[in-house]
């Protein structure tokens, strides 16, 4: 089966990246030529010519010609929710199948036959308090936070998760649609939901539909 993934804050090119990103390779030199040639192998080793790749913004810092070579370089079919360091690429749209502000999906088990129901998510670079069918069990996937909202997002009811590489659910590497599925799944069964409209109606009480 063709994988789908997610990623966020990859960051191409930002040298001060690295001055926040502890975790990351690299950091204790800051060499960015090293560390991106470190992202680069880990999503062409990761991301198949037939695969999926939603970017929740900020690819890359490069300079507009830097950022064209980078993009020729990124298998899968790529789209883009964009981040606020997205400016360079915003000429190169054709190297996306679609580019939004905010977007929203809703997965069938016929597409990942792991899924026990549909399953719908929204996707922002930004994190939202609220978004459209969260009463009814959507999930909401941002980035910009590099892990900073991980505490934040776990103990709140909301169904929130940070995609981006830096957060604790990435640690370093792109979320398949699986992973993603999973942690939103464990999250309803601690409170002994057996589905997330189920646990939207008895946890989002008050929140317009």
């Amino acid at each position: 089966m063709d994988q789908i993934y997610f990623t966020a804050d990859l960051h191409f090119g930002h040298p001060n990246i690295l001055k926040h990103s502890p975790k990351r390779p690299y950091s204790d030199t800051v060499d960015i030529v090293a560390h991106d040639e470190w992202l680069l192998d880990l999503w062409c080793s990761t991301v198949g010519k037939r695969d999926t790749v939603y970017i929740l913004g900020d690819l890359t810092f490069l300079k507009s010609v830097d950022a064209h070579r980078l993009l020729e370089k990124l298998p899968g079919k790529k789209f883009l929710i964009e981040g606020n360091h997205d400016g360079s690429i915003r000429a190169y749209h054709n190297y996306f199948k679609e580019v939004y502000q905010i977007t929203e999906m809703r997965f069938k088990p016929t597409v990942a036959p792991f899924l026990k129901e549909d399953f719908g998510v929204v996707m922002c670079h930004y994190p939202m308090v609220t978004w459209n069918q969260k009463p009814r069990g959507s999930v909401m996937l941002h980035g910009h936070s590099h892990g900073k909202l991980d505490e934040y997002n776990a103990q709140s009811m909301d169904l929130r998760f940070d995609v981006g590489i830096d957060g604790e659910l990435a640690n370093l590497r792109f979320l398949t649609l699986e992973d993603i599925y999973n942690a939103a799944t464990e999250k309803i069964t601690q409170y002994k939901c057996n589905s997330f409209a189920e646990y939207a109606k008895n946890n989002y009480r008050g929140e317009v539909k």
